[in-house]
């Protein structure tokens, strides 16, 4: 009888044990997911800020993608920033060097705005001058996803002259 009771008891305290360990495991998970999603963030955002500033020109101004000319100390390279759809990802692509680089994967949704110097929605590619990101992340944890929306500024492009 006594080894039935404390064969019982270790059945309770291992099932207890079990449980802790995967609520741990779970949140383990969770922290690394927006750990790798925050510096997946940030990464993107200062270096687009830092290449929106620096636009002389929009070339094409759509929903899912823009491709803009930005002058750097080594001249004018034309880059495309794409959102695929079927893989998730958000590309840059440099068409100066064709050179290729996800800046963001595990997207859920995207949308991309443009702006005039009125700081008014535009649809007109020469009227353009500042663009908005919002961006959503979605990692998954086990049964659960982890989600991270990323807001960018509205980053205004410097050396864009908008005649009008």
């Amino acid at each position: 009888m006594e080894i039935m009771i404390s064969t019982a008891l270790l059945g309770f305290l291992m099932a207890g044990l079990v449980s802790t360990f995967v609520f741990m495991l779970r949140s383990s998970v969770s922290l690394g997911n927006y750990a790798d999603m925050n510096r997946d963030g940030t990464y993107f955002l200062e270096r687009f800020g830092r290449e929106i500033r620096m636009t002389s020109n929009v070339i094409t101004a759509a929903d899912n993608s823009f491709t803009i000319d930005v002058d750097s100390t080594s001249g004018t390279e034309r880059i495309t920033y794409s959102y695929l759809s079927s893989s998730g990802e958000l590309v840059r692509v440099n068409n100066t060097t064709s050179s290729k680089k996800v800046m963001l994967d595990n997207i859920s949704g995207i949308k991309i705005e443009y702006y005039n110097i009125l700081g008014d929605l535009t649809t007109n590619i020469n009227e353009v001058k500042s663009i908005q990101l919002r961006v959503d992340l979605t990692r998954n944890n086990m049964r659960d996803d982890n989600t991270d929306h990323i807001i960018s500024a509205r980053y205004n492009m410097r050396n864009r002259i908008i005649t009008n």
